[in-house]
């Protein structure tokens, strides 16, 4: 079978990207080294740490092994239109033209056999020192780290601002939930955020336009209901909503939106255990290895003093 490979590289990035060896798209389809993160019958995301102590990378790859992906995706846009790795990569990028923070993307390409797509793949860079937001949650959860209620407080604020900072620009992320969402520790030693993983295609809708932002904030509440007490997720919907206490309209947006979330329980209660799979197997490795454990502390991120380097599927802004 003849294939036709075309990819896509930042010039600014390419020098790194040659180092780590992810300028080939045979290169990319193959690569087997590197921490798992994320793990599917059809998609996979994997880290490549980059030498020199240098932000590594984040590959995520779709694969259509078989006859019937690809004609199934010849139907949503694949054939035609664009493949899952350039629509990320577009998706990502209108959000930080839009001023919100998010993972930047520095590869994206594809291998068609007559034109289908047979697999596809983005590149990101990594933010380092930080977490996904579930694995952090669990850090605290299980006591492996520690942060203080202060701490707490300024993760609720934050994130409220930022995620209706996003939505007042009109761009609607569509897996609003906790692991598509990295948390760091910033310059002023409070915490920041950074989105990724925005679904395509995407496009910017006026806030005022239907009730679409509701949804994304019932994929927060899914994923907080395991960690986050019934006090902090009123909380974020008041320094949201940017009201200073309950009021009728507010009420029942609670009650829509718990309800919304609970569709996603299940979901959200398996790809916690998920996480914690990969996260086991990643400290094993590192044990094995004589590693350091791949990933800043909670406590580090709360700390004063600078958070060590860790690799979470992101990208430096």
């Amino acid at each position: 079978m003849v294939y036709t490979d075309h990819i896509r590289i930042d010039p600014a990035y390419r020098d790194a990207l040659q180092t780590c060896g992810l300028t080939r798209v045979e290169d990319i389809l193959k690569r087997v080294d590197g921490r798992v993160f994320a793990w599917s019958r059809t998609t996979d995301t994997v880290y490549v740490p980059c030498p020199g102590g240098r932000p590594g990378f984040y590959l995520k790859r779709y694969h259509y092994p078989r006859w019937r992906g690809r004609l199934r995706g010849t139907f949503r846009g694949r054939f035609f239109g664009v493949h899952r790795g350039l629509a990320e990569y577009r998706s990502l990028n209108a959000m930080r033209m839009l001023g919100i923070p998010a993972v930047r993307p520095v590869v994206f390409g594809a291998r068609r056999l007559a034109h289908f797509v047979a697999a596809c793949f983005l590149v990101t860079e990594e933010v380092p020192g930080a977490h996904n937001l579930t694995s952090f949650a669990r850090n605290v959860q299980t006591g492996r780290a520690e942060i203080s209620r202060a701490y707490r407080h300024a993760m609720v604020e934050r994130l409220a601002v930022q995620v209706a900072a996003m939505h007042s620009a009109g761009f609607e992320h569509g897996q609003l939930f906790w692991r598509n969402v990295l948390i760091r520790k910033g310059p002023d030693d409070l915490p920041e955020f950074f989105f990724l993983d925005a679904q395509p295609p995407r496009r910017v809708i006026p806030r005022s336009t239907g009730r679409w932002w509701l949804t994304e904030l019932a994929h927060l509440t899914a994923s907080a209901i395991p960690f986050a007490t019934r006090s902090e997720r009123l909380r974020f919907l008041l320094r949201y909503s940017g009201v200073r206490r309950m009021e009728r309209q507010t009420r029942q947006d609670i009650r829509e939106m718990e309800k919304t979330a609970s569709r996603w329980r299940r979901h959200e209660t398996q790809r916690i255990k998920m996480n914690d799979l990969f996260e086991e197997w990643n400290r094993q490795l590192d044990r094995e290895n004589g590693a350091a454990p791949l990933g800043g502390s909670a406590a580090q991120l709360e700390s004063s003093t600078p958070a060590t380097s860790g690799k979470v599927l992101g990208s430096t802004p």
